[in-house]
């Protein structure tokens, strides 16, 4: 059986059939490019994929000496952050073990996002939680705070990454949704196409803006994670494996996915359609199917 095939026809059957699309790259070369439920190259929300974005973008700053991964936030936003999270560094965001506390509903993110203004201010107040460093704990409140603080040495990130990583790599359509001050969402709701996800996967794969090893360890395990994805985490990217090669993957809510396998020359991807998600979290990732997938190509 033709594995692409295959994986289509399991995309397109519960519990998977949320699944917006579907795009195979390999050494290079596109080798499926399905549109389920919205074309390949129309853009959508990519949720949490958009942590990997900023990642990235972070990544370039560094390179570019804007900043350094050990670059605190209170050195970058001053006085508008706590005293006992003044320490916290940009490495600390980038790997989600800033250790803010983030158990009060109040401060949830859809909380925040209903807020007529002052985002970041209200996520910097947060007490600390846990020793900067030591504990991994998923939080979209850090990833916005990350934005914030990037953008204190290189101006909006939206604007950075149409120069530095957008413009590049020749993905034209997109959109970055910036919260009441100005700042580019953090946490999720960047929108792009499936096949701007696969340029970006395949510039990551083969590093292609020249990061070196500021990607390497961006996708290189630095905890061992825990949920959503329950994997070994990097720098706003979670760690895999695929046929027993290393695999990286971006993730986002409702099976939005690009994984990358290097040592198979593959990037994967799969979009989802939110408002065709099997209800009591009854759906599944496409993400499974795309590792099953990745495996068969091996």
């Amino acid at each position: 059986t033709d594995p692409v095939a295959a994986a289509l026809a399991a995309l397109r059957r519960d519990p998977y059939a949320h699944t917006a699309a579907l795009v195979v790259v390999r050494d290079g070369e596109t080798v499926a490019a399905h549109g389920l439920d919205r074309p390949v190259d129309q853009p959508a929300d990519i949720y949490s994929v958009t942590k990997s974005v900023v990642s990235t973008v972070a990544a370039l700053a560094v390179r570019d000496g804007a900043l350094t991964l050990d670059t605190g936030l209170g050195e970058l936003l001053g006085d508008r952050v706590r005293p006992d999270r003044a320490g916290t560094t940009v490495r600390h965001l980038l790997e989600m073990t800033g250790g803010a506390h983030a158990e009060d509903p109040l401060l949830d993110i859809d909380e925040i996002q209903a807020s007529p203004a002052g985002w970041v201010d209200q996520l910097l107040v947060r007490p600390q939680g846990t020793p900067p460093g030591t504990v991994f704990s998923y939080d979209n409140g850090s990833a916005h705070e990350l934005s914030a603080a990037v953008a204190a040495r290189i101006g909006p990130v939206h604007d950075y990454a149409a120069r530095r990583l957008f413009g590049p790599l020749g993905i034209g359509r997109w959109h970055w949704p910036r919260d009441p001050e100005g700042v580019a969402w953090g946490y999720g709701g960047l929108e792009l196409s499936a096949l701007s996800l696969a340029r970006l996967g395949e510039a990551w794969r083969t590093d292609e803006l020249g990061l070196g090893p500021l990607l390497t360890a961006a996708t290189t395990a630095r905890s061992p994670g825990g949920p959503p994805e329950d994997r070994p985490y990097g720098r706003l990217f979670w760690v895999d494996e695929v046929a027993g090669r290393p695999a990286f993957f971006a993730g986002g809510y409702a099976g939005q996915h690009v994984l990358v396998v290097p040592g198979l020359g593959l990037t994967l991807v799969t979009t989802g359609e939110e408002s065709r998600l099997l209800p009591d979290w009854r759906w599944r990732p496409g993400l499974e199917v795309t590792r099953e997938l990745a495996a068969r190509l091996a």
